[in-house]
């Protein structure tokens, strides 16, 4: 008997506790009454975060009935937090009803409902994303607990559990309202995943007939998207993992962290972020990584502990989104506007969402419905934008194309002309060589019969034969220059002395060029082995473009000397020399140094020059920071056997 009156007495204590911490917990009743839905987000549930995660539903009872419960003003949203959270919520109808308690976001990992009726009779129900489908009152997506209420006041606590973010919002649903709502929002989601999914086949195909990257880039970062949407809104646990809730959970983390991941390799590219904003190209790159690292971190159990991080970085990341966005904007094309716009409503869109889930903004419906209408900017702005881009390189790509058929049939036509001048020249070399034959042994047959010639006429028969000489190198040379073929000649070696070679090439420039060549010679020279004829040609050009490119009657100064086991050659001018980086260009075919001094030539003899010294084992080059004119150094070993069959 004394037992039992000790109990009515603990029993009758707990209630006067429990209406004074209502009282002081300032709660508001839920009133019940014709509405479809009631969402407890206006002060109608209080909470109490328990950091040890241990409080039983005794304590709970006891720290509510002390007042350590809080009035929430909106939906629970406390961001990534180790704590349970205890919820509270009163219910007194006045007859009997039936309501339906929904508790969301899906991924919520555990949740216990312990409810007290008006009799006092306590029953505890189970739900969260740790459970399979199979174990929950209602094959749905999130958790939903069945309620049967009598008149009088039921008291409810509820306990979360998630190693997520802890954010909740509940709401009473009257049956059939909740029926009509679960097939529209179901209608609604199959909607918008069924765009999505369009848009992923269609960029699937895109990157199958272009092959380019960025195409595949974008596919696999909707697929991620597709993923992760459907693990949040927990029809990844509800038709592909019903009876592996570990699994689904599993997948649900790591398809948020690779998605993230994507995210910033997809912008890294389509923003062109190394190229154009380091600085954000560096973060975005830290942020693929840590994206990589919290996906890796999921099956470790650690995903609570660096997701926090992860979108953090997602957040300092965006701030960078007014630098790209006026870069695009300003170039005035079409597809980089679209793909500015699409950019800004996306990071706008995401940042809600990331913001409310780490709780800087409040926790709502509109958070999840922001992340998920940030994918409709890829859609409606995002995908025109790419696809525009990539047409115009397309179209640029054609007309490049195009350009450069119309180069090669022109440098065809150039050939075929030039073959044909190759061809005329031949043919009038030919010809005049005859003359030439016929002038020089007509002269030799005057001085054979001139025995007695004076010195006036010796005068003239030795500039008979100068010119005739000077004319036979110069046809050797048009023929050198129009085939440019020397490689394909054959050497003919011999001894010859550089000093009488130097003076033969000067005696060949004939007057007045040659008055204005001074040699400086240092004897004794060795004897060099080599073709002297085209040895002959190249000093000859390099006399004759010192001329050429120098002021008229200025001397162009010859130094001829031993060096490092052979013999060089200086040639010095007075000229405007040679530009500065052309030092090794003008050795390349059709090149001349001065295109504007209206000097005659193809820009084929410095070639030919440095290919038959090249042949010769040799060298030939251009003397760096020369202060007046231009200065050509050309060296020939002196050794036999130096040059090349």
């Amino acid at each position: 008997m004394r037992g039992g009156c000790h109990s009515l007495l603990r029993h009758w204590l707990v209630c006067c506790l429990l209406l004074l911490g209502i009282t002081l917990a300032h709660a508001k009743p839920v009133v019940l009454g014709s509405e479809p839905v009631v969402v407890l987000d206006a002060g109608q549930i209080q909470f109490l975060r328990d950091a040890s995660q241990s409080m039983a539903l005794d304590d709970a009872k006891a720290a509510f009935a002390q007042g350590q419960f809080k009035p929430l003003a909106a939906n629970l949203g406390l961001g990534f937090v180790p704590d349970a959270v205890w919820l509270h919520l009163t219910i007194s109808p006045d007859q009997a009803v039936a309501r339906w308690l929904e508790v969301m976001p899906p991924y919520l990992d555990d949740i216990r409902l312990f409810h007290i009726a008006p009799n006092g009779r306590i029953s505890e129900r189970r739900s969260g994303d740790r459970l399979p489908q199979a174990s929950k009152e209602e094959d749905y997506r999130g958790h939903l607990f069945k309620l049967d209420l009598q008149p009088g006041q039921h008291d409810l606590f509820i306990r979360l559990k998630t190693t997520s973010t802890m954010a909740a919002i509940v709401k009473l649903w009257q049956p059939d309202a909740f029926e009509r709502q679960l097939r529209s929002s179901y209608f609604g989601f199959g909607l918008y995943f069924s765009l999505i999914f369009t848009v992923l086949l269609f960029n699937a195909v895109n990157w199958l007939v272009s092959r380019r990257r960025i195409f595949l880039i974008y596919v696999g970062y909707l697929l991620l998207n597709v993923l992760q949407w459907l693990g949040i809104n927990g029809f990844v646990s509800e038709f592909m993992f019903p009876a592996q809730p570990l699994l689904a959970n599993l997948a649900l983390g790591m398809a948020l962290s690779l998605a993230g991941a994507m995210a910033f390799g997809f912008f890294i590219m389509v923003l062109e972020l190394k190229q154009h904003h380091p600085v954000l190209y560096r973060v975005s790159l830290t942020g693929l990584v840590l994206g990589i690292v919290t996906a890796l971190a999921t099956p470790l159990g650690y995903y609570g502990m660096v997701a926090p991080w992860f979108l953090a970085l997602c957040i300092i990341a965006l701030c960078g989104m007014p630098w790209p966005t006026r870069r695009l904007w300003r170039t005035g094309d079409l597809w980089a506007r679209l793909l500015a716009a699409a950019y800004v409503t996306y990071g706008v869109l995401i940042s809600i969402n990331i913001l409310g889930v780490l709780a800087v903004l409040p926790f709502g419906e509109a958070v999840d419905f922001a992340g998920m209408a940030s994918n409709i900017a890829h859609i409606l702005l995002l995908h025109f934008a790419i696809l525009l881009n990539y047409r115009r390189i397309e179209v640029e790509h054609a007309a490049a194309m195009e350009q450069s058929a119309v180069a090669r049939r022109q440098a065809e036509l150039e050939k075929a002309h030039r073959e044909e001048q190759d061809k005329l020249l031949a043919m009038i070399t030919h010809e005049i060589r005859t003359p030439i034959a016929v002038i020089d042994a007509a002269t030799q047959t005057l001085e054979v019969l001139d025995e007695s010639p004076s010195a006036d006429r010796e005068e003239r028969y030795e500039r008979i034969h100068r010119s005739v000489n000077r004319l036979s190198v110069l046809l050797d040379l048009a023929v050198a220059q129009t085939r440019s073929e020397i490689a394909d000649w054959t050497l003919t070696q011999s001894l010859f002395q550089p000093g009488s070679l130097t003076n033969e090439v000067v005696k060949l420039l004939g007057n007045p060029l040659a008055q204005r060549i001074v040699i400086s010679t240092t004897e004794p020279l060795p004897a060099l082995l080599g073709d002297d004829r085209m040895l002959r040609f190249a000093l000859l050009n390099l006399l004759d473009n010192a001329c050429k490119y120098s002021p008229p009657d200025s001397p162009v100064h010859v130094y001829v000397q031993v060096k490092d086991g052979g013999v060089m050659w200086r040639v010095e001018d007075s000229g405007l020399g040679i530009p500065p980086g052309m030092e090794e260009k003008i050795f390349e075919k059709y090149v001349r140094a001065s295109e504007s001094a209206g000097k005659a030539g193809l820009g084929l003899g410095l070639y030919l020059a440095r290919h038959i010294v090249s042949r010769h084992g040799g060298t030939l080059k251009v003397e760096i920071g020369h202060p007046n004119g231009a200065c050509f150094v050309c060296w020939l070993p002196a050794r036999n056997g130096s040059a090349q069959p």
